[in-house]
């Protein structure tokens, strides 16, 4: 499964797709992620 990923940064919302293997990778405790599942 793939997901999207937004965090805040400042004024601007950043965003990335990310597969499922790779999501524990990318995700920082510091950062408030909002993390939605994407169906294939």
């Amino acid at each position: 499964m793939d997901y999207l990923i937004t965090w805040p940064e400042g004024d601007d919302v950043q965003y990335r797709f990310v597969s499922e293997s790779e999501l524990e990778k990318v995700l920082e405790e510091e950062k408030h992620y909002m993390v939605i599942p994407l169906k294939n």
